[in-house]
């Protein structure tokens, strides 16, 4: 709980409003049955009843299912209408274990603002309808995990390779078992809605001879001219890369190619992305960590407007298991380099000139496809729900679904040019050097080759990854938009200047909210703004705790002193180089995971030249882009760093938005520079309902179907579910649980 003090008249009758008792007693009942109450405190979620939280958190504007489960993000593709085919795991709630004994289902859509789901031929919409394809046969016994397409493949149908599991469970932790994974093979004849399973073995039956692997799943199927010429293979020719890694050795790509025009038989040439155990590339952790195993690994040839497999600079996305404390030990990660020839083996592999993190939140799994219509490439990252882990199973049957997948991304060759060519930009990192059009090397070796030459400056080459075109039309359903004025503020003016701060001390640091002049009635909306900070600040112990944002959500002026507040900010600390997301939120770590999360991003001394030809020096501002759509949050700083996450709001008047300014004590009537200036500042309020065809009666989206999901009309053996470790279903008359369910907001 925080106390806010208003040290400016504005703020004075808020600060000093009297505080009404707290009345407990609509909340108190137990035994999961209780009703929430949203304008008092919250008790531990589990003491509410099933899915009597399914409207508070929910999205409108993201790919999720109606209901129950969605895990990775998987098989997508585009067809030869321009159609996006945009699918996922999908599970039960109640199974043997969510998330594993998964299916695929999906989604169809031309623009991501309108989907339809796979099957909608009723017009009934609930997701399972949406399942293409679930486990049961020979190759997949137990759960179907991560494929990727071929537009034309096996009869030259629209082909999906696939992992299939035959054991469980499967970790990086644990020791792996013979024959878990195989990758598998399935075709379609209703363009994806439904997958055809052959009465063939599995295509790649098992890891390479004498490999003790961490893992083997998740194929990727591609097509690539570079590697041809390396190989001295036909343009025709595919590979396929399996995910994997090597117990107590460290990560690896495993590259296949195509050894029968079927694409029934891969041979496997050797590891075309190879690195240490727990591997940290930036000495400064710009670049997460590779861990012990791979997952969900593409690989991708980009320049500076998408894809270009020709010429286009080497690109591998993985997720990296084991690496990270916190996050299920997950990272997403990105490398970037040159494939070479391998003098090993038949392979290929990655000379590694940076690499960096793909989402620095909750974000994994993450999987793209290509836009054929204009060279894009599109990524989509999922993330799970971010309760305490002790509780976290039994709120899922509270809210009555889990996971969600990002807005699409347009993935990038990026390259900022004018960058000052001193020791930070030598660093390994997220970056490298640009020695020519679409050509690259290790960020010292080319810092070195520009003083050399007598440069000062050189080129920085990294990813970039932004919000996908597409998403600007969010804004043509916004409800409202507003721009707040331009905006300078500091450490020893703040007092005097803003009429309506207000301040939160917190261990020798305080924390100053300054209220837009209007805020959002929702949780659904964009920001876009720009901020500049002080270059002194950068790498600067004195501005230890100096930091500046925006608060993103923030409790009522005039909630009762005695309740716990929502609060949640994105703001960017200058001397430790980290954009923040703080989660205070009144729900508390008993029920959510309150830590905040960080992600390291470098603002770099740009040099340009004056109109009078003067050579002038600036720090990179920071141009930002935020997205709010119930409890998920997605926001994407200078289109090279992007953090998705939870914040799990309480109070229904947690709306209100305003610039952010922390310091610490010590800056008080200091004479270092701590201005800070905000401008193009604006907001849209508002978003499309990406699922219209889907009922907005949410008794009718919840599903509490037990076991393992099929295809409604499966063309393949289906996998009979015997009820074991199932939570009892609840009963009928508890639906809606005594709350207005009436709209799915």
């Amino acid at each position: 709980m925080h106390s806010t003090l208003a040290l400016t008249g504005a703020c004075l009758s808020a600060a000093l409003a009297v505080a009404s008792p707290v009345d407990y007693s609509s909340n108190n009942t137990s035994n999961g049955t209780a009703v929430p109450n949203f304008s008092l405190p919250p008790q531990n979620l589990t003491s509410y009843a099933n899915n009597s939280l399914f409207t508070q958190w929910r999205t409108k504007a993201r790919f999720r299912p109606s209901s129950n489960h969605i895990g990775d993000p998987t098989a997508f593709w585009q067809d030869e209408q321009g159609v996006f085919h945009v699918s996922g795991l999908y599970s039960y709630l109640r199974g043997p274990n969510i998330s594993i004994t998964s299916s695929i289902g999906g989604a169809l859509t031309s623009d991501f603002l309108s989907y339809v789901d796979f099957h909608n031929y009723t017009n009934q919409s609930l997701f399972e309808n949406g399942v293409a394809i679930g486990p049961g046969n020979k190759n997949d016994p137990l759960a179907v995990f991560d494929g990727s397409v071929i537009p034309k493949g096996y009869k030259n149908k629209v082909t999906l390779i696939y992992t299939g599991v035959h054991y469980l469970p499967i970790s990086w932790s644990k020791p792996y078992i013979k024959g878990s994974e195989v990758q598998a093979l399935a075709y379609s004849e209703d363009n994806g809605a439904t997958w055809i399973k052959p009465d063939i073995d599995a295509v790649i039956p098992s890891p390479p001879e004498g490999f003790n692997v961490t893992g083997f799943r998740d194929p990727w199927v591609f097509q690539s001219p570079q590697f041809s010429k390396l190989l001295n293979d036909t343009p025709e020719t595919w590979y396929l890369s399996v995910s994997s890694g090597i117990r107590q050795v460290g990560p690896r790509l495993l590259l296949y190619r195509q050894n029968a025009s079927d694409f029934t038989s891969w041979e496997f040439l050797g590891p075309s992305v190879s690195t240490p155990v727990n591997t940290t590339f930036s000495a400064g952790n710009f670049s997460g960590n590779d861990g012990s195993n791979y997952e969900t690994s593409n690989t991708l040839f980009l320049d500076e407007e998408g894809e270009n497999l020709e010429n286009g600079v080497n690109f591998v996305t993985m997720g990296a298991e084991s690496g990270r404390k916190t996050h299920s030990f997950h990272y997403s990660l990105w490398k970037m380099g040159k494939f070479v020839r391998n003098p090993l083996n038949e392979s290929v592999i990655l000379e590694d000139h940076a690499t960096g993190v793909l989402d620095w939140g909750l974000g994994y799994a993450c999987t793209t496809m290509p836009d054929y219509k204009t060279n894009r490439r599109l990524g989509f990252c999922w993330s799970n729900d971010d309760f305490n882990s002790t509780i976290s199973e039994q709120v899922g049957y509270r809210i009555g679904s889990g996971g969600v997948y990002s807005i699409p991304r347009e993935l990038y060759y990026k390259e900022i040019p004018g960058v000052v060519a001193d020791d930070l930009a030598a660093e390994n990192g997220y970056w490298s050097v640009a020695t020519s059009h679409l050509n690259t090397t290790l960020a010292k070796d080319g810092v070195d080759m520009a003083i050399s030459e007598g440069n000062d400056t050189v080129t920085l080459a990294t990813l970039g990854c932004k919000p996908a075109r597409e998403i600007l039309a969010f804004r043509k359903h916004a409800n409202q938009t507003w721009g707040e004025s331009d905006f300078n503020v500091d450490v020893n003016s703040i007092k005097s200047n803003c009429s309506n701060v207000e301040f939160t001390q917190k261990e020798g640091v305080t924390q100053a909210f300054i209220p837009f002049k209007q805020s959002p009635h929702s949780r659904q909306w964009e920001l876009q703004a720009t901020v500049e900070i002080p270059s002194s600040s950068l790498r600067n112990e004195e501005y230890e705790d100096f930091a500046a944002g925006f608060t993103i959500l923030h409790s009522s002026a005039s909630a009762p002193a005695n309740y716990s507040v929502d609060d949640a900010a994105m703001l960017y600390r200058p001397s430790n180089e980290t954009f923040m997301i703080t989660r205070d939120v009144a729900l508390g770590s008993d029920n959510v995971n309150t830590d905040p999360e960080m992600g390291k991003l470098r603002l770099w001394n740009i040099s340009s030249t004056d109109a009078q030809g003067k050579q002038t020096y600036s720090i990179q501002p920071l141009n930002i882009r935020a997205f709010m759509d119930g409890s998920f949050f997605e926001v994407y700083v200078n289109d090279v760093l992007t953090i998705s996450t939870h914040i799990y709001y309480w109070y229904k008047d947690s709306t209100r938005m305003g610039f952010y300014l922390q310091f610490p004590d010590t800056l008080k009537n200091s004479t270092l520079d701590t201005g800070v200036k905000f401008s193009k500042v604006r907001v849209w309020e508002g978003v499309p309902n990406v699922f219209p065809k889907r009922p907005t009666n949410p008794k009718e989206l919840i599903d509490n179907g037990v076991g393992f999901v099929q295809p409604p009309n499966n063309p393949n053996v289906p996998l009979t579910y015997d009820g074991v470790g199932a939570p009892p279903l609840p009963p009928p008359e508890n639906l809606p649980y005594g709350i207005d369910l009436g709209t799915v907001e």
